[in-house]
């Protein structure tokens, strides 16, 4: 575990819909790194990144830049610089792609600069300049995670989660998605990646953790977890 964490849980717990999701999960993320999340369907991956940006109530430590984050309001976490693109992309469907990016900068309403991420986004992701008036609910779905992605960077993010980019996207657009990710980091934002592709997120990744039955069960370089047969079929099926 690195000793410097942007990003730290200690013995984390949380429940969703009445079933225990997550059991005394310890993980970290260092300043820089991306490190990806796997395991089965139902693994409580989903559960871990909702903790984090506080859409879900928690037991144990969750300690963000040093601070700790319980009982604080997702609104909050998300202006101290936690990025959330959550499973469906969750967009406006009626708004414009130009409506959702700029809703993205609304925990930072009032500071001069908030709309300045626009000019990454549209870097990162030219098919949205282009299409800067169409509903979101027109997009492709690849458009549309590339739109749920632009808008968790306008919250300039320092980590940014992402919980299955790659679901339900053409697989052409699949590695833009991902080279996309791999450019993010570059630019200094650390990723806690989630990702149902998983020889594409532990090429990606720097750490991995493997999560079965809301418990992780192993952790280490990404590239030793890929390499493992018996760790792959053993705990993540394949």
């Amino acid at each position: 575990m690195p000793l410097e964490a942007l990003l730290r849980l200690d013995g984390v717990s949380a429940s969703y819909r009445g079933l225990k999701a997550l059991q005394g999960v310890t993980l970290s993320v260092a300043p820089g790194e991306i490190v990806a999340v796997v395991g089965a369907n139902g693994a409580g991956k989903s559960t871990l990144l909702r903790a984090v940006a506080g859409q879900v109530a928690t037991e144990g430590a969750i300690r963000f830049d040093g601070r700790d984050l319980a009982r604080v309001a997702p609104h909050l976490i998300a202006r101290a610089g936690v990025g959330l693109v959550p499973e469906g992309r969750r967009l406006f469907p009626r708004l414009t792609v130009e409506d959702n990016l700029r809703l993205g900068a609304y925990a930072r309403r009032g500071e001069p600069d908030r709309f300045k991420p626009l000019d990454l986004v549209f870097s990162l992701f030219p098919r949205l300049g282009e299409r800067l008036a169409q509903r979101a609910e027109t997009l492709s779905g690849g458009e549309q995670q590339m739109l749920a992605i632009g808008r968790a960077l306008m919250t300039q993010p320092r980590l940014l989660m992402l919980d299955e980019p790659s679901q339900g996207i053409a697989p052409r657009l699949v590695d833009d998605i991902l080279a996309a990710v791999g450019r993010i980091r570059g630019l200094g934002t650390t990723i806690l990646l989630v990702e149902q592709r998983l020889a594409e997120a532990l090429a990606l990744a720097d750490r991995a953790y493997v999560l079965q039955t809301g418990r992780i069960v192993l952790e280490g370089p990404a590239r030793d977890i890929a390499a493992d047969a018996g760790v792959r079929k053993a705990y993540l099926g394949i």
